[in-house]
C-alpha cells in the first residue's frame, strides 16, 4: 500500500515524515510532491492508495488535484490536511467523497489514526471485492455446471466470511450481494448444504463464540456482547438464554467457579 503526501510547504511534509510512527502506520512507499504537477506525474507512475494533500498549492489546488485523481482512480482514499476550515472547502471535500478533512496543526496521533482507518477501509473493500469476484465466477460456473461440489464451496466461503466478520452487521441480503446471488437462492442453497438457515448459522456462531469468551476470558458480559455483534446487551442476553437455557452472566459465574 502506497501513500502520497502533497504540500507546497517542504517543512510540513518533513514534519509528517519525522513525526509519524511508520512502524505502526505501515506503507510500502511514502512518496511526496510539492505541487499539482509533481503529484500528477507520481500518480501516473506509481500505484497510489492514499492521498494526503494540502488545499492551497501553486499551479492548481488540492480540490482540483483530488478531482483529477478520482477521475483516474475512484478507489484512492483522499485526505485533506489543511489550514482552511471554511465551509466551502469542507463541502467540496464531501462532494469529492474524500475520506477525511482535518485541520492543521493536527496532533500526530490523530493523523496516524486517520491513516490507519483509511488503510482498514481499503483492506475491507478489497476483501469485499474478492467476494464479489468470486460470486461472479460462481454464477458463471453454475451456468456451465451446477454441481454439488460448487454449492459446497460457496457455502464454505459464506461460513468463512461470517466467522471473519462475526462482530459486524450480518444478514442474508449482505451475504447474497457478496457472492452475487439473490437472497432467496442463497438461502435455498445454504439450507440444503448445511441443514439450517443462514440466519440460524449466524446465531449459532455468535453463541458459540460468546460461550467460549465467557468461559475462558476475563471479558465483561457487555464486551462479549459487542465482540460478537450485539450492540444491545438486553437483546444479547435474551438470545443467549434462549440458546443455552441460562443467562450469559450465570454461565460466566459457573465457569469462574470451575477455574
Amino acid at each position: 500500500m502506497n501513500l502520497l503526501i502533497v504540500d507546497d510547504e517542504i517543512f510540513s511534509i518533513q514534519g509528517i515524515l519525522d513525526s509519524v510512527d511508520w512502524t505502526k502506520v505501515k506503507f510500502d512507499k511514502v512518496l511526496t510532491a510539492n505541487n499539482f504537477s509533481q503529484a500528477m506525474n507520481i500518480f501516473l507512475q506509481e500505484k497510489i492508495d492514499i492521498l494526503l494533500c494540502d488545499i492551497e498549492m501553486p499551479f492548481g489546488n488540492g480540490i482540483q488535484l483530488v478531482g483529477w485523481v478520482k477521475e483516474h482512480d475512484p478507489n484512492v482514499e483522499c485526505i485533506f490536511l489543511t489550514c482552511h476550515g471554511e465551509f466551502t472547502f469542507a463541502t467540496s471535500a464531501i462532494k469529492l467523497q474524500c475520506f477525511d478533512y482535518i485541520l492543521k496543526p493536527v496532533p500526530t496521533d490523530v493523523l496516524e489514526d486517520t491513516l490507519l482507518r483509511a488503510q482498514k477501509k481499503i483492506e475491507q473493500e478489497k476483501k469485499n471485492q474478492n467476494y464479489l469476484e468470486y460470486g461472479k465466477m460462481y454464477v458463471n460456473q453454475m451456468k456451465e455446471n451446477s454441481s454439488e461440489e460448487q454449492s459446497e464451496d460457496m457455502v464454505s466461503r459464506i461460513k468463512a466470511y461470517v466467522k471473519e466478520h462475526i462482530a459486524e452487521a450480518l444478514n442474508v441480503e449482505l451475504l447474497a450481494r457478496l457472492v452475487n446471488l439473490s437472497p432467496d437462492y442463497l438461502t435455498k442453497v445454504f439450507k440444503k448444504e448445511s441443514q439450517m438457515t443462514l440466519n440460524d448459522y449466524i446465531i449459532q456462531q455468535r453463541m458459540f463464540l460468546a460461550k467460549e469468551l465467557l468461559m475462558t476470558s476475563n471479558m465483561s458480559v457487555n464486551r462479549v456482547s459487542d465482540t460478537i455483534g450485539y450492540s444491545n446487551y438486553s437483546y444479547f442476553s435474551k438470545a443467549f438464554k434462549k440458546y443455552y437455557g441460562i443467562s450469559p452472566r450465570e454461565m460466566q459465574q459457573k465457569s469462574k467457579k470451575k477455574r
